[in-house]
């Protein structure tokens, strides 16, 4: 009778343990890459959604005269977005609505030009209307 039957049974469990610790780390790995991904992919879409909302704050704050084509085209990412996403682009339009006089649509949109970053586009609008004069007693 042998001193050791289930010699080659220990050294099994051994390889068998090692597979299973290795697909572990697999899988722990790939999820860490993905997630990794994935935050970076929101932080993007955050900080666009923040930049188009500025604009739109800006806007508000402004006359409604004041918002033309010109004051939408001299708007400009913030230099932190802007250096973090450098494929990310800002377009800001102002259009009057046609069915509405004095009122005008402004239109802040930012999407990237990288089509491996596969991003949807972030996109705000807002209405805005000329201020009546006030009514003198």
């Amino acid at each position: 009778m042998p001193l050791h039957p289930r010699r080659g049974f220990s050294l099994t469990e051994a390889v068998v343990a090692l597979a299973v610790l290795a697909t572990a780390a697999a899988l722990v790995a790939e999820f860490a890459t993905w997630s990794l991904a994935e935050r970076g992919r929101t932080d993007a879409r955050l900080e666009a959604l923040a930049a188009a909302t500025n604009v739109l704050e800006e806007a508000r704050a402004r006359s409604w005269d004041d918002l033309t084509a010109d004051w939408a085209k001299a708007r400009t990412l913030p230099e932190s977005v802007a250096t973090r996403w450098p494929d990310c682009k800002l377009t800001v339009s102002v259009i009057p609505e046609p069915d509405r006089p004095r009122v005008k649509r402004v239109t802040a949109e930012v999407t990237w030009t990288d089509p491996k970053r596969a991003l949807p586009a972030v996109s705000l609008t807002a209405l805005f209307a000329a201020r009546a004069p006030e009514a003198k007693p």
